[in-house]
């Protein structure tokens, strides 16, 4: 066993003696020989591919110090860097450096798509680029005579896709000559090829064709293939330089000193410096974190999960009670059991799904937990507790619904379903009968209910439509659901077509058969209406619901609202709330502003009573009311605010004793990384076990996978790692699109470079004048140069001299000027192409001028169209 390296190591190229590489967010250089590696860069912020220029006096790479990735370069022996480019996209990397000692970098920046990366050859020096004729391309290298060999670009990298043999697998291309021919090479070797490199006479690569990722080389012509490295571990990021190889396997750095079929790699014996940050604690805010908030009986108080802990909160004054806090464990979905006292949530403390349940007014630490079903209940995905406190509904992700007794801990299994999983279990107000919405063919959904005695399950609806959200009225007279089952034709305004965008309605069920729809006349007239929930009434003893079950399906009524996107229904005091969602296009356009924000719903209120629909609140994420119907916990954001369920209006009442606004500082985390990415490779190992497509996980010893990557999650010392070990492990499986999205809570203010919807160029005299202004498209708000603003006059050979009064400079360019300016007005100074006094205007650049590029792109395929027609 060779010793494992402390840290995870990634990116490798060496020069000499030296071996640079990135780990924690940073470049480093360590002696190739082995020994202690010092930083060359300290920007805490995920880098790509350090690359030496040809005489290892300079270091490139790809950093995210400022947001978007962009090209950076700094001396070997130490300074600060100097950014290359403002080119915004998250595509840019460094591939290496011309044989003339320019960086060699990609980028999707002027391009209609991100798949089409182009090869620029960049100044060290800095002023602007030259882009290489070569297409799209994945990676690049120079060899001799001028030839040059190429890779195509990949979906991704062939450790993150393992064994991937679809079209966008990784190829090989070599133009001999450098006259611009290009031949593909090893055409027949079915494996997924990158990493191309110039190594001595041959041509070096890696492949997973045999079935783990190695090093080969072979002759130019393709002959004379050999395999170099069979690892255990897939190798990756493979460079020369032009002698020996470098490449990371599992974090590890290994060097292959020449291409002799008898070599072997060697490891290097690479030891990092310093406190390892990272991997430090930190406090975090906790409103940017803020998971689940579920109020108690009365509004008093709710318990919050925020980052995988759980607090009890009062609302108005008092401190935080922390419930579960536990390094490397993840708590979610907690609920409050009624008026018992306790709270229960989802805890894998003991490695997998269990329920836990805790007195709200704090743990006693010589008390152990009371956890219930750890190991049964599969992976936990919803929960819901009785009124009185006595039973909780789990629905799990292999369809089960079932029901824990919380006082002698017994699982009982109400239904299983096999065609989805169950949702919205909703338990009547004498905690006798729980109600859900039971899945059936895609899309189709019904409400079923059962008692909780002996557990006998009768249909509510017919599968006949999408039926879910049902809830039980205060009263326990009724039972309501939300459906889609409107079938309301609208014409469509482009073609002579009809669409259904608004389907969805409130129901009700009366559950006696001698009951009458609230909708209709009444014989004995309607009683005098309240202004409102009475706070001092004495509350009466719940009463037991009535429920006749014969005929049920026959006596759903509609709600007498107009139809549309409605969730989240809940029961209040005399009244129903739910959120009502704006009916919004499949981009998200709701005007013409290329910047507007994505409408949020808003919170309604129908009043049982008066028959009347409110809109409380609008711009809210989401609401959750108190046990006794008179509050409601509103969520706007990172915001929470309590505000009474009589509430008809937004606003405050004069008064001001509506609305309280919970101050969440009150709740304190401290984040454990290493505990917490430990916890998460764990979850992430059950959530792809429990829901992955084949039951036999495609044939792949997945529990013995993930026994063999555990070990490098202790050398990971940053999120952008993390992330990248998950990629590999889950890559086991063979299975290509399976991805991981890193969470952004934590990054910080992103400074997108601003676009203005135009190529520019430097003229002779270091002006940078405008060479051509994208077109647009009317239709399309997004696809809009904003130099074609009205009013802002700008032409093709118009230069910009000053964004914001200060000066563009000859080598930067206004892109450097224009960073973080992105949906934000700005000046632009501008010199007239035909002469005259400069003049003044204002834009706004755009985060992203993809789509009008695009749409540029798709005008100019139809114009070849219709000159070849």
């Amino acid at each position: 066993m060779h010793r494992v390296t402390d840290g995870y190591l990634r990116f490798p190229h060496l020069h000499d003696d030296l071996v640079t590489f990135v780990a924690e967010d940073d470049v480093w250089l360590a002696p190739l020989s082995g020994g202690r590696a010092w930083r060359l860069s300290a920007d805490r912020a995920p880098a790509r591919h350090p690359r030496f220029s040809p005489d290892g006096r300079m270091v490139a790479w790809a950093s995210s110090r400022d947001g978007d990735p962009e090209v950076h370069v700094a001396p070997a022996d130490g300074g600060p860097s100097t950014r290359l480019t403002y080119w915004g996209e998250p595509t840019t990397d460094v591939l290496g450096w011309t044989p003339t000692g320019a960086v060699l970098a990609k980028t999707s920046a002027g391009h209609p798509s991100v798949r089409q990366t182009w090869a620029h050859a960049l100044p060290a020096t800095g002023g602007p680029g030259e882009r290489l004729p070569y297409g799209p391309v994945g990676d690049l290298a120079f060899g001799p005579a001028g030839a040059v060999l190429l890779s195509t670009v990949v979906t991704s990298e062939a450790a993150w896709w393992k064994r991937y043999r679809g079209g966008r697998a990784g190829k090989l291309w070599l133009d001999s000559t450098g006259g611009g021919e290009f031949a593909r090479v090893l055409a027949d070797l079915d494996g997924n090829l990158e990493s191309p490199m110039w190594v001595g006479g041959r041509v070096a690569f890696l492949s997973d064709h045999e079935g783990v990722g190695s090093v080969y080389s072979c002759l130019p012509d393709g002959g004379d293939l050999r395999r170099h490295e069979s690892g255990e571990f897939y190798a990756r990021h493979a460079s020369t330089d032009g002698t020996r190889i470098v490449y990371e396997s599992a974090g590890e750095l290994w060097l292959l000193a020449d291409l002799d079929p008898d070599t072997k790699p060697t490891l290097l014996d690479v030891r990092l410096s310093g406190p390892a940050t990272g991997r430090q604690p930190y406090p975090i805010d906790t409103a940017k974190h803020l998971g689940d908030a579920v109020p108690d009986h009365t509004g008093r108080g709710s318990v919050v999960e925020v980052r995988g802990t759980v607090h009890w909160l009062t609302h108005t004054e008092g401190p935080a009670r922390t419930l579960a806090a536990e390094p490397g464990v993840r708590a979610r979905l907690p609920i409050v059991l009624g008026e018992s006292g306790n709270v229960a949530w989802v805890t894998d403390a003991d490695g997998e799904d269990a329920v836990q349940v805790a007195p709200a007014d704090g743990i006693d630490p010589g008390v152990p937990p009371r956890r219930i079903g750890a190991g049964t209940l599969g992976r936990v995905l919803e929960l819901a507790a009785a009124p009185d406190g006595t039973h909780i509904a789990v629905v799990s992700h292999d369809g089960r619904l079932s029901l824990i007794d919380t006082e002698s801990a017994q699982i009982r299994e109400v239904v299983r379903a096999e065609e989805g999983e169950p949702s919205g279990p909703a338990f009547s107000p004498d905690s006798r009968w729980l109600a859900w919405s039971h899945p059936g063919p895609d899309p189709l959904r019904q409400i079923r209910i059962a008692s909780v005695t002996d557990l006998a399950v009768t249909d509510v609806t017919q599968m006949r439509f999408r039926d879910f959200n049902p809830v039980f009225t205060k009263d326990g007279k009724y039972l309501a659901f939300l459906s889609v089952r409107t079938f309301d034709p609208v014409y469509d305004v482009h073609v002579f077509d009809i669409s259904f965008p608004s389907g969805c309605l409130p129901y009700l069920v009366p559950l006696a058969d001698d009951a009458l729809s609230p909708f209709d006349p009444q014989r004995a007239g309607r009683p005098p209406v309240r202004s409102g929930p009475d706070d001092a009434k004495d509350d009466q003893d719940t009463p037991a619901n009535v429920v006749d079950l014969a005929g049920i399906t026959e006596r759903t009524v509609p709600f007498p609202v107009e139809a549309g996107d409605y969730t989240g229904l809940q029961a209040a005091e005399d009244a129903l709330f739910w959120l009502a969602h704006p009916l919004t296009g499949v981009l998200s356009r709701t005007g013409d502003w290329p910047n507007s924000k994505t409408p949020q719903p808003a919170l309604e209120r129908f009043d049982m009573t008066r028959l009347r629909l409110d809109r409380v609140e609008s711009d809210v994420d989401s609401a959750a009311v108190s046990g006794d119907g008179k509050r409601v916990l509103v969520r706007d954001g990172d915001k929470l605010r309590v505000v009474s369920s009589g509430r008809r209006g937004g606003g405050r009442d004069e008064d001001g004793d509506d609305q309280v606004d919970v101050d969440l500082d009150r709740i304190r985390v401290t984040v454990d990384p290493a505990a917490e990415w430990r916890q998460a490779y764990d979850e992430a190992g059950r959530l792809m076990r429990d829901h992955y497509w084949r039951a036999d996980m495609n044939g792949v010893d997945w529990a013995g996978q993930l026994r063999r990557y555990r070990p490098i999650v202790d050398k990971v010392a940053c999120q952008d790692d993390f992330v990248d070990l998950l990629w590999e492990v889950q890559g086991e499986l063979g299975t290509s699109h399976a991805y991981v999205m890193p969470s952004h809570a934590d990054d910080a203010d992103h400074r997108s470079v601003g676009k203005l919807g135009a190529d520019l160029a430097r003229d002779a005299e270091g002006l940078w004048r405008v060479t051509r202004i994208l077109p647009g498209e009317s239709s399309d708000p997004r696809a809009r140069s904003p130099l074609r603003s009205l009013g802002a006059r700008i032409r093709e050979g118009d230069a910009i001299l000053a964004v914001d009064s200060r000066p563009v400079t000859a080598d930067a360019g206004p892109a450097a000027l224009l960073a973080g300016t992105a949906g934000k007005p700005v000046e632009l100074t501008v010199a007239p192409a035909e002469g005259g006094a400069p003049r003044r205007v204002v834009v706004t650049p755009l985060a992203d001028e993809t789509p009008l590029r695009y749409q540029d792109w798709v005008a100019g395929r139809r114009e070849d169209v219709h000159a070849i027609s």
